[in-house]
């Protein structure tokens, strides 16, 4: 009966869309861009920074983009969602695993979403991805992926969480975490936007490995930084020496504050 057919494919449906948000990305080979050498463990109760770096901005112009040449809206970014997607991020690659379901708590990816803060009765999708530092290569990684590019196209969406970590220690040294609703709420700052404290590797301190760091971008030696933004103390544009020569004077008691 047409009727029967009708509920046959609305479960068809349903069962496809579970397997895409459940599905685990390929691992990409690249070992992406070289960052801070100490990870940001996240608490346990996404007790983290979930404001997103200039990488992260690129993978949501990137997938808003891939949304609009599909004639689709575009996400916009959920603080709750980022909540979760940063904790996933940093969790993985501080213990060095990747799975949907939150390492040593056996937490499930939706109740990881719930816990921080995401709690409308909508849909919910996520995607992980490891080994790539770009935001392009995460993004090729899940377009590649029938599954995990049904999510980044799935009407249904509305709003969208970004995360991603670095550990030099981990199997894949790049990690990334993307949550999906279905309704908008609140939205974190973009990096762009973020104040300019030196906490170059986002890691909640401004410390001399901050100013390290800032020297090495400077010299070329590492692509980008975990929150790029934050390194420009000075705001004139620049990541330079006098950024690092701030910061190390804030670290030794030498400055009260940084120029913001």
């Amino acid at each position: 009966m047409p009727t029967r057919r009708k509920h046959q494919r609305e479960r068809r449906h349903l069962r496809a869309w579970l397997i895409g948000s459940l599905a685990v990305a390929l691992l990409g080979l690249a070992a992406g861009i070289a960052s801070p050498p100490t990870p940001t463990i996240a608490g346990p109760n996404c007790d983290v920074d979930s404001t997103i770096d200039g990488e992260e901005e690129e993978f949501l112009r990137l997938i808003n983009d891939y949304r609009q040449e599909n004639d689709l809206a575009p996400l916009e970014l959920s603080d709750t969602l980022s909540q979760a997607a940063a904790w996933k991020a940093q969790h993985m690659a501080g213990n060095d695993y990747f799975a949907h379901t939150d390492a040593g708590i056996d937490r499930t990816w939706v109740q990881r979403i719930r816990d921080c803060g995401y709690d409308a009765n909508t849909w919910l999708g996520e995607n992980l991805a490891a080994g790539n530092g770009t935001a392009a290569g995460a993004f090729d990684q899940w377009r590649n992926s029938p599954g995990h590019n049904a999510n980044m196209l799935n009407e249904d969406f509305n709003a969208i969480g970004i995360g991603r970590a670095y550990d030099a220690d981990s199997t894949y040294d790049w990690y990334w975490a993307t949550d999906f609703g279905g309704e908008i709420d609140s939205a974190p700052p973009p990096a762009s936007e973020a104040d300019h404290d030196g906490d170059a590797d986002c890691n909640g301190r401004t410390d001399v490995v901050d100013a390290a760091l800032v020297l090495q971008r400077n010299a070329g030696l590492v692509g980008s930084l975990a929150c790029q933004a934050a390194a420009d103390v000075n705001e004139d544009g620049t990541i330079s020496v006098v950024d690092a020569a701030l910061i190390l004077q804030y670290s030794a008691g030498l400055l009260q504050s940084l120029p913001v």
